[in-house]
């Protein structure tokens, strides 16, 4: 296809670091790059596709945004600059984890600077990686820009004009998602500070067996991604509180993340974790973060 390539805002993994003494999470600036094939205007290819999406895809994390007072993320505050010096206005697309509200504060940014704005939101691994697509939502009037990147590994989903849409269903699905991936870590760790692990782990392998193990193959890795998913949580209570729904759950899922972010695992990368390790050892590290530490 021949469509223009859009501008994406992504931040940089690891975002959500925290201010010394400060509750809010410092913002990592946004990436603002343009991302086009090798020739400027040229067809994109299957191979350049796949490339320029792995690299969206695989540093896409929350954006660095402060809730409440509804400023916009580094990036957005810097395009308006850019477009400026380069006297140009391409089509801006923030595929960030962020609430509807925060994409919002960032589409009068851009808009503001002349361009036009694309809401997406990522769900799924990198493009490639698994045997199912990769899925790409997004909404706003030039949504349709996006669509250059839809092939084999991509399935890009057009949710219409309303800006806010695509953040919306990044928003309630990694709520289900990651809320019930903290909510587990929360009552696990618990079992572990009360001293009835292994009785409770018996329990739920004998009733739920579908549900511990899923237990058994996240609950051991959520340090990996805590630092950047800190950010996340906040944003999905940010979108909740703005329906009426009480955004208390995952700001509990933000503290899980907190405790976790603090524990050696955390160094760890998805390349470098330790296969070997079970959820019993995982558990065990966790509590030692909590006061006065484990009873086991």
């Amino acid at each position: 296809r021949t469509t223009p390539w859009p501008t994406c805002c992504i931040t940089r993994r690891g975002s959500g670091r925290r201010r010394s003494g400060s509750s809010t999470p410092t913002p990592e600036p946004c990436s603002t790059r343009s991302r086009t094939p090798p020739a400027a205007g040229s067809t994109a290819s299957a191979s350049s596709v796949a490339s320029f999406t792995r690299r969206i895809s695989s540093r896409s994390s929350s954006c660095a945004s402060t809730r409440r007072t509804g400023r916009s993320c580094t990036a957005s505050r810097r395009t308006p600059r850019a477009t400026s010096a380069a006297g140009s206005t391409p089509a801006y697309a923030d595929c960030n984890a962020v609430s509807p509200q925060t994409a919002q504060a960032v589409s009068e940014v851009i808009q503001g600077a002349g361009a036009s704005f694309i809401d997406a939101g990522i769900i799924g691994p990198g493009p490639g990686t698994r045997e199912k697509p990769t899925r790409f939502y997004v909404s706003g009037p030039d949504a349709a820009v996006m669509e250059a990147l839809a092939g084999p590994h991509i399935d890009v989903i057009n949710m219409g004009s309303d800006i806010g849409n695509a953040s919306a269903i990044k928003m309630c699905y990694a709520a289900v998602t990651k809320g019930t991936w903290t909510l587990h870590t929360a009552a696990l760790l618990a079992a572990e500070a009360l001293g009835v692990t292994d009785n409770l782990h018996d329990e739920i392998e004998f009733s739920r067996p579908k549900d511990f193990a899923e237990m058994e193959r996240m609950v051991p890795r959520m340090p990996l991604d805590a630092g950047r998913w800190i950010g996340e949580m906040h944003e999905i209570a940010h979108t909740l509180e703005g329906t009426g729904v009480t955004p208390n759950f995952h700001k509990g899922a933000a503290d899980v993340f907190e405790l976790l972010v603090k524990t050696p695992i955390a160094q760890e990368t998805r390349q470098t974790v330790d296969q070997s390790r079970t959820l019993k050892q995982a558990l065990a590290i966790y509590a030692e973060q909590l006061p006065g530490g484990s009873k086991t």
